[in-house]
């Protein structure tokens, strides 16, 4: 696999080795990233290129009824190694069809019937360096006429600015309510 950011030795000679790779945060480790099968000879080389890149590896041996090559990958496809480059919040179904990455649908839900469902998420570009974008998803299901769908593309920092405001909001709600008082 020519994208991985280690260069791993290859003799392809039978493995005998599974080194299971994972991403580390703040030092602890994350997602497992991918499996490396490695022949005895480079157990100790693949480690140091692989903890080289700030990851870590956790040793395993082979299974018996498991045949692979010295220098063989399988990256997870949920890892931070999976090709290609996704973001950590895509739901990787079909980018490259629909041109953007999306992470899945948010429901806002308060748990009573409402005449507008409302989703959020995030999208951004396949092909484009820009920043994600908060989507707002609104289908209007109010009785007696056609559901309509509306969204709204917002900056990540314009969604944090309006997630505060409609604290800011709902706060002056609930105290108008305990102050006797209405909206």
């Amino acid at each position: 696999m020519s994208n991985l950011p280690f260069a791993l030795p290859t003799c392809d000679q039978p493995a005998t080795t599974r080194l299971e790779v994972f991403s580390t945060t703040a030092g602890l480790p994350g997602s497992l990233d991918a499996s490396v099968y490695v022949c005895e000879q480079h157990v100790d080389a693949a480690t140091d290129a692989i903890e080289g890149t700030n990851r870590t590896v956790n040793r395993v041996r082979m299974a018996p009824d498991v045949h692979r090559n010295c220098g063989q990958v399988y990256p997870f496809p949920t890892g931070a190694l999976a090709g290609p480059m996704h973001p950590a919040w895509c739901d990787r179904n079909d980018c490259d069809r629909r041109r953007e990455h999306r992470s899945g649908p948010v429901e806002v839900d308060t748990n009573r019937p409402e005449p507008t469902i409302v989703n959020v998420g995030l999208v951004q570009a396949v092909d484009s360096d820009q920043q994600p974008q908060v989507v707002i998803a609104a289908v209007d299901t109010s009785p007696g006429g056609q559901p309509r769908t509306v969204q709204l593309r917002l900056s990540v920092s314009q969604g944090y600015v309006l997630s505060n405001r409609m604290r800011l909001l709902t706060d002056a709600v609930r105290r108008a309510g305990r102050d006797g008082g209405s909206w």
